[in-house]
């Protein structure tokens, strides 16, 4: 069930039997030669949606644009300084809450947004805290797919360290499943991934957790592909469809547990 394409009186009914409602999160920006700007986005979406199925849960509109300054020197990417992620999610916890939702799963694809989207939390929560609110504050929750343990372990199977960390062999894996025919298809970009990025230094992935990367033009003299340590030629569509099976199969039982704990 879609917010987006449901009516007022949907929502109401809805309302009665669950307040829980699930937010996807991703970005806009490249991912590599070959993979859609629209990626991280796109794949959360899609698990979201596969999990509200199993569910009959409400799932509201993408959030598809969050921090991504550290990829602004390649052309098509949109960032969002944290500040204005901060307070678009804020916004939307706040409309939300004044029409009776009072569980908010942030089903997340983009490294970038789990900063700033559990920052927004609690900035929500102080209003109950601080006694500018009454009543039981609602509860938020923000799982990145990549966390789940059956994706998580499939990822590991599958590309091992050349998984890396930005257009993910996974990620692009899901995107073809979810596009199809519509994935990108340039010929000379897919010759030119067949060779491995530059492997990551040892502990980059660690201290670079969450997208914590510099500005935009140190980022693309040192990935000039857009690949941070990611083989992408490694993805194939049914990698993509196991993987988004597996996803939305852990989110649905996580979202279960999450609307109905007290």
């Amino acid at each position: 069930m879609r917010l987006a394409h449901s009516s007022w009186p949907q929502v109401s009914a809805y309302l009665n039997r669950c307040q829980g409602i699930i937010i996807p999160t991703g970005s806009t920006e490249q991912h590599g030669p070959t993979g859609p700007i629209g990626t991280d986005a796109l794949v959360a979406q899609a698990i979201a949606q596969a999990a509200a199925d199993q569910g009959h849960w409400l799932v509201a509109p993408t959030l598809s644009l969050g921090p991504a300054q550290f990829n602004l020197g390649f052309p098509g990417t949109i960032g969002l300084r944290a500040s204005t992620m901060m307070a678009v999610v804020g916004d939307v916890l706040n409309c939300l809450t004044a029409q009776g939702f009072n569980r908010f799963y942030f089903l997340n694809g983009h490294g970038a947004n789990i900063a700033t989207v559990n920052a927004a939390c609690q900035d929500f929560y102080a209003q109950w805290s601080l006694g500018q609110r009454s009543g039981t504050a609602p509860c938020c929750r923000l799982r990145s797919w990549w966390d789940y343990p059956a994706p998580d372990q499939l990822r590991k199977q599958w590309y091992g360290s050349w998984e890396g960390m930005h257009a993910t062999p996974s990620e692009l894996a899901i995107g073809m499943a979810v596009l199809g025919e519509q994935f990108p298809n340039d010929p000379q970009a897919s010759i030119q991934i067949q060779s491995p990025p530059q492997a990551l230094p040892e502990g980059y992935a660690q201290s670079h957790a969450g997208d914590n990367h510099l500005a935009a033009a140190a980022h693309r003299a040192q990935f000039a592909d857009g690949r941070v340590g990611s083989h992408s030629a490694l993805a194939t569509r049914e990698q993509g469809q196991a993987l988004l099976q597996a996803a939305a199969a852990d989110a649905h039982r996580d979202i279960l547990e999450f609307f109905g704990s007290p």
